[in-house]
């Protein structure tokens, strides 16, 4: 870069000064400039003044998240202070990389990066720099679940901060250990490092802090039940926005405001606010943002009855949940996956539930039939608990195109007529067609488009024979065939269980797989005494 005439007559501290301003108002642009054109000016007058004008500038990055850069930068001042072995300015880089590391979910690399850092301020002395180290390794273990270990890191950080008077690092520490309290049900204690957090960013006029700050206060106050509260700081928190022009929270403002929103029965605006924060976190790439406002909206929806929209959403915010527990990017990750799994059945049941409320013979129906198929599927299955849930989901759906046909066909006591025997030969495919657009982390489609086809290849919609016909079919066939023989039907009474049974066993290698029907009897001589003429019950864990 061509040299230019120097920027500040006052010298690298004023340009710093001057730069960090920017940085708090939220002007990160203008601070990168400044600090690149110091480092090509002149200002910039020793080789640690290059690097730490580095460091600056990879920091405006990493805010930006634009991380090759952040790197690049980062790694040139690591140079830099390996060459003049300056042990403080060679941890500051490192702990810049490690940030990324963090960023990009390889959270053992971070660590070790963070630890390596945190050995240079050991040695350096510098009190900065083990308040950064701190804080950062509380993060990784509280995203690993270890709270006491989490609040020591934090307090550390507070205390090294205060040594150091760097109330910037201070108010990182109290965020922190706010949102660690928040976290563990302990609201005063959160109350109170977030109310000191936010006086210090006041003090020293850190306007993108005081964003942050609000931010969590507005999450402790819906902890807390205090929904007035929590709109008053988004109120702060969008104005602080307005005015720097700074959009990096603005994500976070929204999914804040959704909840409150939604809190206060205001379905219209939650939602609206939801997908403007969704909107930022796929512009951000951030995958925590996502799946809460995945989250959000599912229950949303939920409340509202809307099921299709319902499960896309717990579709959606279960796959990104399964990417940051691969990345180990989220402390209870598997708390909140178990979670949407049970809303999954709880929504797919009641939708089970819709389905029946127009079959007055068929109620119970779809968790009977999956609780035998789920039996059988454990018989003939060596896949994990994972598999085993998705396919009772599959199973709880089976019939979900039934929704699509009448009432009065569905309970009517004599024969159907052509037309209506074509309607209720169509509704897997209508239930294919009414999942189409939810994308299952396991594929249930076969179960809901394949569970009336025959072994023989005279079943329907698609006629298909034998092993063409999909083995989660072929299982959810037998337990349908089961439930409906020992059910009463307008057309029929309840067969006993052996009676039912006499009948399915003539009809092994023609309507069913003979090999599953054969374990089929092996799960139900395990479930039913032989003198049971009712329907078994399976006591089985989903």
């Amino acid at each position: 870069m061509p040299s230019v005439a120097r920027i500040d007559a006052g010298g690298l501290p004023a340009v710093i000064e001057r730069g960090q301003a920017l940085e708090h108002h939220g002007q990160r642009d203008e601070a990168r400039r400044l600090y690149e054109r110091a480092l090509y000016d002149g200002t910039a007058t020793t080789t640690a003044e290059a690097a730490q004008l580095l460091r600056l500038v990879a920091r405006t990055y990493l805010h930006d998240s634009n991380y090759e850069a952040t790197t690049d930068c980062a790694t040139a001042a690591l140079a830099v202070a390996d060459q003049i072995q300056d042990d403080a300015a060679r941890g500051h880089a490192i702990n810049i990389l490690a940030i990324v590391e963090w960023k990009q979910g390889n959270l053992d690399a971070a660590e070790q990066l963070y630890l390596l850092a945190r050995q240079s301020a050991d040695r350096s002395g510098e009190s900065r720099l083990a308040a950064m180290t701190s804080s950062n390794l509380g993060i990784i273990a509280n995203v690993r679940g270890e709270e006491r270990k989490a609040r020591e890191y934090y307090e550390s950080s507070l205390a090294h901060a205060r040594t150091a008077g760097r109330a910037d690092q201070a108010i990182t520490a109290l965020c922190n250990l706010g949102q660690l309290n928040t976290q563990s049900g302990r609201h005063d204690a959160a109350d109170r490092h977030l109310r000191e957090a936010r006086e210090l960013a006041t003090v020293i006029g850190d306007r993108s802090m005081l964003i942050t700050i609000e931010l969590h206060i507005a999450k402790l106050r819906i902890r807390q039940g205090d929904l007035e509260g929590a709109r008053q700081s988004c109120e702060h928190t969008r104005g602080l926005i307005q005015q720097i022009g700074d959009s990096r929270e603005a994500g976070e403002a929204e999914y804040v405001y959704g909840i409150v929103a939604r809190a206060g029965g205001d379905a219209g605006a939650a939602e609206q606010h939801f997908l403007r924060a969704e909107e930022v976190g796929i512009a951000r790439q951030d995958l925590i943002l996502q799946g809460e406002i995945a989250r959000e909206l599912s229950e949303l929806y939920r409340s509202q009855g809307r099921n299709r929209q319902t499960l896309q959403r717990l579709n959606h915010a279960h796959r990104l949940f399964a990417r940051l527990r691969a990345r180990r990017e989220l402390a209870d990750v598997d708390r909140r996956t178990a979670k949407l799994e049970n809303d999954f059945l709880d929504v797919v049941r009641k939708w089970g539930e819709s389905i029946e409320s127009k079959d007055v013979y068929t109620q119970g129906h779809c968790v009977r039939v999956a609780d035998l198929a789920c039996a059988l599927w454990m018989k003939v299955n060596t896949g994990d608990d994972t598999s085993l849930f998705w396919f009772r989901i599959g199973a709880l759906l089976h019939d979900v195109g039934k929704l699509m046909v009448p009432a009065e066909v569905l309970n009517k006591p004599g024969r159907l007529s052509d037309e209506e025997w074509t309607m209720v030969r169509n509704h897997p495919s209508a239930g294919v067609e009414l999942l189409a657009d939810i994308e299952f982390p396991w594929d249930v489609r076969p179960i809901v488009e394949s569970h009336h086809e025959r072994w023989d290849g005279k079943g329907y919609p698609h006629g298909l024979a034998g092993e063409a016909i999909p083995l989660t079919a072929r299982v959810l066939c037998v337990a349908d065939v089961y439930d409906a023989l020992t059910s009463v039907r307008s057309y029929k009474r309840a067969f006993t269980h052996e009676e039912a049974m006499d009948i399915m066993r003539k009809d092994a290698g023609t309507q069913f797989d003979p090999a599953l029907f054969a374990a089929f009897e092996e799960v139900m001589r395990g479930s039913v005494p032989a003198s049971t003429v009712n329907r078994p019950k399976l006591a089985l864990i989903a």
